[in-house]
């Protein structure tokens, strides 16, 4: 088997555990990306994004990254490539590091912490230093997205990038 399709199965494999996790998270302001293009080390590309949701990529200017998976991202870049660039392009995509979540209301501290995979509300309360004696046991809310759709939630609810955590006062 030729070195390039060991390779090349190895990046898949490793990429993808993390892939399949990522997959449920787009790319927003910021995220910190790294784009690889397989035995192409000058298009290798590392960037926080920024308000504008765009990065500047080698040879192909300046894409809108935001509100894409890391996947999509890939397979986007593949084809532009593919445009007269290269032959067989292969892109690999990964979110180095996630944009913040933030906690506010009743809670000890308030403010924006770094996002880790797997994270509830329950443990992003505890990362924001606990409940104060006044903050509700039920009236907790997500801000998500972009859209700022507003979600009831629960303890064990599955804390994404960017979201902001809202505990209510109680009346009594």
């Amino acid at each position: 088997m030729p070195l390039r399709v060991l390779v090349i199965i190895f990046l898949s494999l490793y990429t993808s555990q993390i892939q399949a996790v990522e997959e449920q998270f787009v790319i927003g302001v910021g995220d910190r990306i790294m784009v690889t293009v397989y035995n192409e080390p000058d298009l290798t590309l590392r960037a926080r994004i920024d308000k504008s949701g765009m990065v500047n990529f080698p040879l192909l200017g300046p894409l809108s990254v935001s509100n894409k998976t890391p996947k999509q991202l890939a397979n986007e870049l593949e084809q532009k490539l593919l445009d007269g660039y290269m032959v067989t392009p292969l892109v690999s995509v990964l979110i180095e590091e996630y944009r913040p979540f933030y906690v506010n209301g009743e809670v000890r501290s308030p403010g924006g912490y770094p996002f880790s995979l797997e994270l509830t509300v329950d443990q992003a309360i505890a990362i924001a230093g606990g409940l104060k004696d006044r903050a509700s046991s039920s009236g907790w809310y997500i801000i998500r997205g972009e859209d700022k759709t507003r979600l009831e939630v629960q303890k064990d609810t599955k804390i994404l990038p960017g979201d902001i955590i809202t505990i209510k006062a109680s009346l009594f």
